[in-house]
């Protein structure tokens, strides 16, 4: 069966000779990578197949502009096997394609990062923060207006109080989270794992009438900003989202296997979503939404269901060499091929710029690590020293998907798996990360 498969594999990439050269790796040795440490990140994946933590994955290295490593393993379903060009929900991997859109606009005169978000989205006007009072007051919250107001940057760095509604389920303990998780139910808010009500507009608007849960620009707190943002792309561009990623964002790159919901001749691609319990047992998780506690996802939505909804923190499927070339073009300072997305010195502001001051970005990582717009930056190696070069950024998906970039050392890492819990690839990650550095040879 495999041999099956790696048979439909080759004649696809051979009807198109250009994308067959871009993807065939080259000899590790050539980008001043060692072929037999390369090796060891196989080992790494497979043992933990072996032991189910995960069914399967897709890993890539590129360094220097060439993949250098590019190996699928294990299963992407009962029966089939993971392939180069199998299918994952990139979950927030989504954040950083639409923060590229969002500075596109911004190269453009369209907007600028210090804008009120309720110049092009009125509902934002006069934003109120949620403060809970004591224990055992009543009420037990009140709504104080906003020092002021949220802008564009708030929404790239996490600092615009507009959590996820599943944080209540990471700190159980708190009230905040607790309160805004029962306005984010009471309003129908999703966290975008989910088919909700409407188009994306129709819920920003619904959020911007509720509280925030910060003030403007004083926690990196993560959540749904990006979704906002997604939306301000809408309302900037004239476009819809689905519209303007592909024109202005994938069809440059040749990310032709990048969307928000595939279409039914890509289906098959699509890798299972796998439930682990880290000890051994490994499931599928089934068609439809599902809920544990306040956490609400859905392994069918990108597949099935009305397909309106295009969420801009979470909505996108894509590939390991899809989001290789995003990775690229970062890598690159913005262009690609010839074909520039961003300048230099706005992929600096996004990718090698702390825009959260004293602010930690610990939602993801440790401390040591500061945040861009629309990535974590490691500021320092002595919080935690697995993860590589100061400048190093990198973001992740809820399903296990991941990437890191390297500048420094010119050197991508991709992993991509479809696993939940999320947590349980940290390990796999954290030594992905160590091989991949330790491959360097010159």
């Amino acid at each position: 069966m495999t041999r099956i498969l790696s048979f439909a594999l080759a004649a696809a990439l051979l009807s198109h000779p250009a994308l067959a050269d871009e993807i065939r790796p080259v000899r590790p040795e050539q980008v001043g990578l060692s072929s037999a440490r390369l090796s060891r990140i196989g080992a790494l994946v497979q043992q933990h197949i072996d032991q189910r933590k995960i069914a399967g994955a897709v890993v890539l290295v590129a360094r220097k502009g060439k993949i250098a490593y590019f190996e699928p393993l294990g299963l992407a379903d009962a029966g089939k096997p993971m392939r180069r060009d199998t299918l994952f929900r990139i979950a927030s991997m989504t954040k950083p394609l639409v923060s590229v859109a969002v500075l596109q606009l911004y190269e453009e005169g369209r907007l600028l990062l210090s804008d009120p978000v309720a110049k092009y989205i009125p509902e934002f006007a006069r934003p109120r923060v949620l403060e809970m009072q004591p224990q055992g007051s009543a009420p037990a919250f009140r709504l104080v207006p906003a020092r002021r107001e949220l802008t564009v940057k708030d929404l790239l760095t996490h600092t615009a109080g507009l959590p996820y509604p599943f944080v209540s389920e990471w700190y159980p303990g708190n009230p905040l989270y607790r309160q805004m998780h029962a306005f984010y139910e009471e309003a129908g808010i999703s966290s975008g794992l989910y088919e909700t009500q409407g188009t994306i507009g129709d819920m920003v608007r619904r959020l911007a009438r509720l509280p925030l849960s910060r003030q403007p620009g004083e926690t990196f707190e993560y959540g749904l900003a990006a979704d906002v943002l997604g939306y301000l792309v809408e309302v900037v561009s004239g476009m819809r989202l689905d519209d303007y990623l592909r024109q202005r964002v994938l069809e440059p790159l040749k990310m032709h296997d990048t969307d928000f919901f595939m279409p039914d001749s890509r289906q098959r691609r699509l890798s299972a979503l796998w439930k682990t319990d880290g000890n051994g047992r490994l499931e599928k998780v089934p068609d439809g939404p599902q809920r544990e506690g306040d956490y609400v996802y859905s392994a069918s939505f990108q597949t099935r269901g009305p397909k309106t909804f295009l969420s801009g923190g979470v909505g996108l499927t894509s590939t390991a060499y899809d989001y290789y070339r995003f990775c690229q073009m970062l890598l690159n300072q913005g262009e690609l091929d010839g074909v520039r997305l961003l300048s230099r010195k706005t992929v600096e502001l996004m990718t090698a710029t702390n825009q959260i001051g004293a602010l930690s970005a610990t939602t993801l990582h440790d401390e040591g690590w500061k945040f861009g717009l629309g990535v974590a930056i490691q500021a320092d190696r002595s919080h935690n020293v697995d993860s590589g070069d100061i400048g190093t950024f990198e973001w992740a998906g809820i399903f296990s998907t991941r990437f890191s970039i390297d500048p420094r050392e010119q050197k991508i890492t991709i992993f991509l798996s479809q696993t939940h819990p999320f947590h349980y690839h940290f390990d796999i990650w954290d030594k992905l990360l160590v091989l991949s550095s330790a491959s360097i040879a010159d």
